[in-house]
């Protein structure tokens, strides 16, 4: 990448932050799904809301018991990115397990199209989209007066420019 980690906390915060469609954003890597920025860029905070360390959650499984599981977020967002639905624990994102609800392998914003996938949780959610060699992530919260449809838009502005320029 020709941007340095900052610079590309500043886009993110630029693109998906400034206009309060979003509450924070992160990319990632497609070939690990590991994040690398993150927005709101001022103090890192971006960071607390976009990634946890490895954890380890009660997870249901198909005979309905429960099994403790360790979650290691990278894992599980690349699973969604490369399979286009949630792992078998769950997507998790900064702590927080969401449910994939929608997913789109041909989204299109004027010449240009890239995969999105939209997960949710009770009264928050995340938009993302899969670009040439990138994810990213836009969270929105309808307890800050965001919304899903606000937030998909400035992500998918933001994935048509990065497909643009050759990421």
């Amino acid at each position: 990448m020709a941007e340095e980690e900052g610079s590309w906390d500043s886009t993110l915060d630029e693109w998906l932050i400034s206009e309060g469609f979003c509450y924070s954003a992160g990319m990632a890597q497609l070939e690990d799904g590991a994040f690398y920025a993150a927005a709101p860029e001022k103090d890192e905070a971006g960071w607390g809301f976009i990634y946890k360390e490895d954890h380890e959650q009660m997870i249901t499984q198909e005979d309905m018991t429960e099994k403790k599981m360790t979650i290691t977020e990278a894992t599980s967002l690349k699973y969604v990115a490369d399979n286009l639905k949630a792992p078998p624990t769950g997507l998790w994102l900064g702590g927080q397990k969401y449910s994939v609800t929608r997913v789109e392998k041909e989204f299109q914003v004027n010449e240009t199209t890239f995969t999105y996938i939209f997960a949710n949780r009770p009264k928050k959610g995340v938009a993302i989209g899969i670009t040439n060699s990138q994810i990213i992530c836009a969270f929105y919260d309808e307890e800050k007066g965001q919304t899903a449809g606000n937030c998909t838009k400035v992500l998918a502005a933001f994935a048509e420019w990065m497909k643009n320029t050759g990421y």
